[in-house]
């Protein structure tokens, strides 16, 4: 083989295939049919003398050289990008850019309206898209360049993302104006006797949330009765104003509800420890002066109850 007579483009069509195992959604991921793709492959094959990808049932599965080659190929590329990208100025002024992002239901409600508003000033030209996907599958997005940015309430997804906080946030409860039982305050006896709501989204970031609420109850002792189990939070102030159930959540969405329905807020009769809301993205965007100032947006946005 002959380095020097390699188109580069070859690579990343290789770099596809690796990522999709489908020569169809490898030509969808870079612009080109599946003709195009499939004759890129074969060019390639030619190029290394090795079949590099095998049809079976499961997909295009990779050769032992593919496997080899893949993390080479793949940081070259990224080293590439990066490079150019360096040199690239982002006007939002005048861009026609597509953002995508991850963001909870909670979030789009309570943080979106500033960001939205502050977006369409800035960049009147530039298209956001929200996503609600699993946290394996957001990495993994970000990975693949398909996500921009991840916001909310989120573990740290490792050392090739970048983190940065955004504020620490806090336990309360959320009660109807009208309980029959529960007062400004709350005791522990009186939490642990009522009945709950638990919000736990099938499909999405904030699933993480009540999973942290169980983990900390269990080391207190403390087990809650749940009379409603729900995966939306659309409602869920209106259904809390109409009943004696508790809902305990971060105080930023609890104020929010008391804006929208006859609730109220009551302390949590006990500590929990706070909540780190975060924004992170992956080590290839990290210089990308679109998502630099994309960041920026958010994170100013975000800042605001």
């Amino acid at each position: 083989m002959n380095f020097n007579t390699l188109d580069l483009n070859l690579l990343q069509v290789f770099d596809a295939l690796m990522r999709t195992r489908s020569v169809t959604l490898a030509g969808e991921k870079i612009g080109l049919s599946q003709s195009a793709t499939s004759n890129s492959l074969q060019r390639l094959r030619d190029a290394l003398g090795d079949p590099l990808f095998v049809r079976t049932p499961k997909g295009m599965e990779p050769s032992p050289l593919a496997m080899e080659l893949e993390i080479p190929i793949r940081n070259t590329l990224d080293q590439l990008r990066d490079t150019l990208q360096r040199t690239r100025v982002f006007e939002p002024s005048t861009a026609t850019h597509t953002f995508r992002l991850l963001l909870s239901d909670i979030a789009q409600q309570q943080h979106m309206p500033l960001m939205v508003s502050e977006m369409r000033r800035q960049a009147p030209g530039v298209t956001l898209e929200t996503m609600a996907l699993p946290l394996r599958e957001a990495k993994q997005a970000m990975v693949d360049g398909e996500l921009d940015l991840a916001m909310g309430f989120l573990p740290d997804l490792g050392a090739d993302f970048h983190r940065q906080s955004l504020f620490a946030e806090t336990w309360t409860c959320v009660v109807s104006k009208d309980h029959p039982t529960i007062g400004e305050t709350l005791t522990e006896a009186e939490y642990i006797a009522a009945s709950h709501i638990s919000y736990h989204p099938a499909v999405s970031i904030h699933s993480v949330l009540d999973q942290l609420l169980v983990a900390q109850f269990s080391s207190k002792g403390i087990k809650r009765k749940i009379g409603l189990s729900v995966p939306y939070w659309i409602g869920l102030a209106s259904t809390i104003a109409a009943c004696d159930l508790i809902l305990t959540a971060p105080v930023g969405p609890a104020l929010s509800m008391t804006r929208l329905a006859n609730v109220r807020i009551v302390p949590l009769p006990f500590d929990l420890p706070k909540i780190d809301l975060c924004m992170q993205w992956h080590a290839r965007m990290h210089r990308d002066p679109a998502n630099q100032w994309f960041r920026n947006l958010c994170s100013t946005s975000y800042r605001v109850r």
